[in-house]
């Protein structure tokens, strides 16, 4: 089993309008025929996709999609309206992931919980995986991780695969192994569709704009679940 998890959004109970922070999964079934689909996704869109980038960074020194004028990786934050939907339109076509949202309601988080922000990370990820194997969405077997390193501390990097294999083994829900392993997105196409995804979930729930998109993922059967914490 292959997950690739990205995030978006800021796990802070203080900052105004600042309701939820979104995490994605994304359970891949076909890595290679999904890697394929990616970069003719940024291939047919190539053009807008540098526009938008440019546009998006004009305050900024340099883009976050494109450096010195090559693609890099695709961020959903640089995305518009069309492109987003452009993007939910191209995936849903296939049935090579699916997609499941953890979404962590900052306003119900108290301050000590929220001191540490890789506590929350790790403990709900850890309750949403927990929920999905118990229900029957992923199977029970070994489980490969992969995240974005650019959001983690350092000391806190190799705690996640221990304290999952740790804590649902000893739960009794889980007999495989966890394998977490942080990557720059740059480098893993795959965690480039969760940081499209996140955001895609994050805008909605800051603009309510994105309703027909998330439904076209679950009409296609990717949406499976949406896990909010606390409960």
């Amino acid at each position: 089993m292959n997950i690739y998890i990205d995030e978006s959004g800021s796990i802070n109970n203080h900052i105004p309008n600042n309701k939820y922070f979104v995490i994605a999964l994304v359970h891949v079934f076909q890595r290679e025929s999904l890697k394929r689909a990616y970069k003719r996704f940024v291939s047919s869109n190539y053009d807008r996709l540098f526009k938008l980038d440019a546009q998006k960074s004009r305050s900024k020194p340099k883009g976050k999609m494109f450096s010195n004028g090559k693609f890099k990786e695709l961020k959903g934050a640089q995305f518009d309206r069309n492109m987003k939907q452009r993007f939910v339109e191209f995936f849903s076509r296939s049935q090579l992931f699916e997609l499941y949202y953890i979404r962590i309601a900052n306003e119900k988080l108290d301050d000590h919980f929220c001191e540490n922000t890789a506590r929350v990370f790790n403990y709900t990820i850890k309750l949403a995986l927990d929920y999905f194997i118990q229900n029957g969405y992923l199977p029970n077997e070994d489980c490969d991780l992969q995240l974005d390193e650019r959001n983690e501390k350092t000391e806190t990097k190799y705690f996640l695969e221990n304290y999952l294999n740790t804590e649902l083994a000893m739960s009794g829900t889980y007999t495989g192994n966890f394998n977490v392993t942080y990557f720059d997105s740059t480098n893993n196409t795959l965690i480039q569709l969760a940081d499209v995804f996140a955001n895609l979930y994050f805008s909605h729930l800051k603009t309510g704009n994105y309703s027909q998109e998330l439904q076209t993922l679950r009409e296609a059967g990717i949406l499976k679940f949406i896990f909010d914490f606390p409960k």
